[in-house]
């Protein structure tokens, strides 16, 4: 088995998903292999750094700028639209 079969399995753990391999053989190659303990701490690192981001929310500054691109393309800017060009969308 191959170190990215080993890795789609971790991620798979990591999501709380199946492996589709027994426990205690991704943990023995893990204890391994360097390269995916060293995949594995990355994938742990980003898993907090993303669930600590969610918690907080999106900045003021990324808010904005998805506003103001939403904009940019027609969207209104969020507002309903009115006035006799609003009958004809």
């Amino acid at each position: 088995m191959r170190c990215a079969q080993f890795r789609t399995a971790l991620s798979a753990r990591l999501d709380g998903e199946p492996t589709g391999l027994l426990g205690a053989r991704l943990d023995r190659h893990v204890a391994r292999c360097a390269g995916c303990r060293g995949w594995l701490e990355r994938a742990e690192q980003l898993r907090g750094r993303v669930r600590a981001s969610a918690a907080e929310g999106p900045s003021e500054q990324w808010s904005a700028r998805l506003l103001s691109g939403l904009g940019a393309r027609g969207a209104g800017g969020g507002q309903a639209p009115d006035g006799p060009e609003a009958e004809e969308r």
